[in-house]
């Protein structure tokens, strides 16, 4: 692997990545809608799979949910806890008053008052809700990548499978073509008397054979066509997707140290992961300043029907007695310890796929070149002269169906290596964190 080390400014657009998503991209779902109408037939890989991603209900339904959030920033930024609270009351009272002994009237008069009271924030807790939801929608870009990505390259996957699905077919249909005319030329000969009767036997089982392969591959390659074709909302043909030769970028690390540090430099999901922790600590202090209350202060104005007006405020102040917050202080410090379990867990995978996917991609890199281009032009030039060769009746059935078996196994454990390297190069950029279009392509 001609490996040197890859430049640190993606770290940079990652974390330029959130900033996007605010004040950049649109976050309803009228963006999607547009985005997922303009894919059609002649796009290439990387264009199909972004559109399959656009569509897709998973990607879609982590959009809504980043809408969501920040309805919960809108609801953070408010500045008091609830609406004020608006009290009044009207009362007459009655009474009598004498002027003389011998003489009552009757008194009455109207008390009334009109009070407010309005909650407050007390001890920062507007302050550590609007940072909450700011992490909560940071997490949220973070999350929503993650899926983006792990659909993209899953797409990518999906659509180079089917295009060498589409090739081990056409090789297992040519054959069982030619399975067939070997059994034509070995029943005719054994009715001309110049062969045994078990030739036309071994060719019939020859055909059974080859032909359950083709039907395996075929019932393989209409599943996945159909997969895709749900994915993308069209039809698909042989012409639809072309073959592409994927080319890994030539500024990759040599190393698997330096190639793992780089997944854990750009990987969104430990990015995530860390915005995971960052939220469970913001929370935990977020409890512990529920401890203390918020004030409700009021104001009042009375009249208690007698020519005296009174005008004053007031300050409720709860006290924690019974409410301790014990409960919630636990639940949070246990959200801090699951938060750094959980990246560890994360990094753990992150190590293992990189691991993984060089392993893949070296030895399938060793194997692939067993099949160079002149063997397998001979191959096939063995092939055709096989093929005269049982035509004009110049070697034996047995040794036509032996010799045919293992150059037709050729091209198919070619193809099939073929379809692995390059699946394994899709699976190493991703597993690395890199951008799909980091792949180039060859004829």
């Amino acid at each position: 692997m001609n490996f040197t080390f890859f430049p640190k400014q993606w770290n940079v657009l990652l974390f330029c990545l959130v900033s996007i998503y605010i004040h950049v991209l649109p976050i309803h779902g009228e963006s999607s809608n547009l985005s997922a109408n303009v894919c059609q037939k002649d796009h290439s890989i990387l264009e199909l799979s972004r559109c399959i991603v656009n569509k897709h209900p998973d990607y879609r339904i982590e959009e809504i949910k980043l809408k969501e959030i920040s309805g919960r920033k809108k609801i953070a930024s408010y500045y008091f806890p609830a609406n004020p609270v608006f009290n009044s009351y009207l009362a007459t009272r009655k009474g009598e008053s004498s002027s003389s002994v011998f003489q009552a009237e009757p008194n009455s008069a109207h008390n009334f008052q009109v009070m407010v009271n309005q909650e407050i924030f007390t001890n920062g807790k507007r302050e550590i809700a609007v940072q909450i939801a700011d992490e909560e929608f940071k997490a949220q870009v973070f999350r929503l990548e993650s899926i983006r990505r792990s659909l993209e390259f899953e797409a990518v996957k999906k659509i180079t499978r089917l295009r060498y699905l589409q090739l081990e077919e056409e090789n297992n249909l040519s054959s069982l073509n030619l399975v067939k005319e070997l059994k034509i030329i070995s029943k005719a000969r054994v009715n001309e008397g110049l062969s045994p009767g078990i030739d036309e036997s071994l060719s019939e089982s020859e055909e059974i054979r080859i032909f359950r392969i083709w039907n395996q591959i075929h019932r393989l390659l209409e599943n996945s066509k159909s997969e895709l074709e749900v994915l993308l909302g069209f039809t698909l043909d042989k012409e639809t997707i072309q073959i592409q030769n994927w080319i890994l970028p030539k500024d990759l690390p040599k190393e698997k140290t330096e190639l793992i540090q780089m997944a854990m430099r750009l990987r969104p999901e430990l990015m995530l992961s860390e915005k995971e922790i960052e939220l469970a600590l913001l929370r935990q202090n977020e409890v512990r300043r529920q401890k203390i209350p918020n004030v409700t202060l009021g104001a009042f104005a009375q009249n208690d029907g007698f020519n005296e007006k009174v005008v004053g405020g007031m300050v409720s102040f709860p006290m924690t007695i019974w409410r301790d917050y014990e409960g919630e202080t636990i639940i949070a410090s246990a959200k801090i310890d699951n938060s750094k379990e959980l990246k560890e867990s994360v990094s753990r995978n992150i190590k293992q796929e990189v691991l993984f996917a060089v392993t893949n991609y070296l030895t399938l890199s060793e194997e692939i070149k067993l099949y160079d281009k002149v063997r397998m032009e001979r191959a096939e030039l063995d092939l055709k002269n096989l093929q005269e060769a049982i035509r004009f009746g110049k070697i034996k059935i047995i040794d036509a169906i032996n010799q045919q078996r293992i150059l037709l196994q050729t091209k198919l454990n070619y193809l099939n290596t073929k379809t692995e390297f390059e699946l394994s190069q899709i699976e190493l950029v991703r597993v690395l964190g890199l951008p799909s279009d980091t792949l180039e392509t060859k004829p």
